[in-house]
């Protein structure tokens, strides 16, 4: 399973164990951990990585807002130079978990889910905060970053009239050199509001940091997830990837519904 964590047989082990026996340790732990419970017989999975550059990302991350969020999983951008795909950067998707899982679990029960795209749709519309963590793979200067996302958000942000606010995201990263290492933080808030965050290297933690920017515009917040989870998306293999990881809080959301009917 690319870009996530690996889910064996020793889920689906775990999953009946807790299902017969809902008051027991091993069935408290695998509801707070969630669906990504073993990575071996004794600690938990703690981060999660991308296949194709081998970048980590915490497993669960605090942010400036919100509770504590879950990865999804992580996929490479890639940009084909003459004939070489070269790696640009790295980008993991993160959502509160719990309000998320339930969102997925409503949908799941009304037959919503049939192809990746679909699970990724849940997650662009769900009432809860998500972020886009982007991680420079290669140094790039930052109107370049910055005319890269242009080129996708021009046409809606025109649309809705709202070419102003995008000026405002993409002046941001014209004075930048987004070095390697560098983590650019794209958080969507309830309210819809975007708010962006740019750090040399990544923190095990952003919970006491506060954003760059904050820009209060729908558009511009679903069109910059669009980018990545719609289905033209610069990463065409993060549809597998986020979908993979929407199916695993939905199978957490499936052992909490079991485990109280028991």
């Amino acid at each position: 399973m690319l870009g996530t964590i690996q889910i064996s047989s020793k889920y689906a082990n775990v999953h009946n164990r807790c299902k017969a026996h809902p008051g027991n340790r091993l069935t408290s732990s695998f509801l707070k951990a969630g669906p990504q419970f073993i990575k071996n017989k004794t600690s938990l999975a703690s981060t999660v990585k991308d296949e194709t550059s081998s970048a980590t990302f915490q497993l669960a991350q605090n942010f400036w807002e919100g509770e504590t969020m879950r990865c999804l999983g992580a996929v490479t951008r890639l940009k084909r130079i003459i004939i070489v795909d070269v790696q640009v950067y790295s980008a993991a998707l993160y959502v509160e978990a719990d309000k998320c899982s339930k969102e997925l679990g409503i949908r799941s029960r009304g037959g919503f889910f049939e192809t990746d795209e679909d699970f990724c749709t849940s997650l662009l519309d769900g009432a809860f905060l998500k972020v886009l963590a982007i991680r420079l793979l290669r140094d790039v200067e930052g109107q370049q970053f910055a005319e890269a996302l242009n080129k996708y958000l021009a046409p809606r942000m025109t649309l809705s009239g709202e070419t102003a606010k995008l000026d405002e995201f993409m002046a941001l990263f014209m004075a930048k050199k987004l070095t390697s290492g560098t983590e650019v933080l794209l958080m969507w808030n309830v309210t819809g509001d975007t708010e962006v965050l740019v750090v040399p290297s990544a923190s095990d933690s952003y919970k006491e940091v506060k954003p760059e920017l904050r820009i209060r515009s729908l558009s511009l917040s679903r069109g910059l997830f669009e980018t990545f989870l719609g289905s033209n998306s610069v990463v065409p293999k993060g549809l597998q990837v986020w979908a993979a990881g929407a199916k695993n809080l939905l199978d957490y959301d499936s052992v909490k519904r079991n485990s109280k009917k028991l």
